[in-house]
């Protein structure tokens, strides 16, 4: 928490920063080894195999999270114009989003 407010200061409400994607995924992997570790209090031993799987996902998602936070910066940059058009597939696009994390969240049976 303290990395990430120090990174808020830093940018202190300039431009967009290209490094921004590098960060959070950084940020990400920070906030899932602590909260591993808190998991992992009170056991006396961890299964070496689980070990290096989760380590191999903390990993991977922090890899994931640079991509996403990379081609959301890119998209930033696109010019797509401006209008009714351009708001209407905004809004689209944001129901669709909502309609797959719901499902993603749904439960399975």
């Amino acid at each position: 928490m303290i990395l990430a407010g120090a990174y808020t200061w830093k940018l202190g409400g300039g431009s967009v920063d290209q490094w921004a994607p590098v960060y959070a995924g950084g940020l990400l992997a920070v906030a899932e080894l602590a909260y591993w570790s808190v998991e992992l209090r009170g056991r006396a031993e961890d299964a070496e195999s689980l070990t290096e799987r989760r380590a191999a996902l903390i990993a991977t998602l922090g890899l994931i999270a640079v991509a996403a936070g990379g081609l959301v910066l890119a998209a930033t940059s696109l010019s797509v114009g401006a209008g009714l058009a351009t708001d209407l597939l905004g809004v689209a696009a944001a129901v669709v989003a909502l309609v797959i994390v719901a499902a993603l969240a749904r439960p399975r049976a």
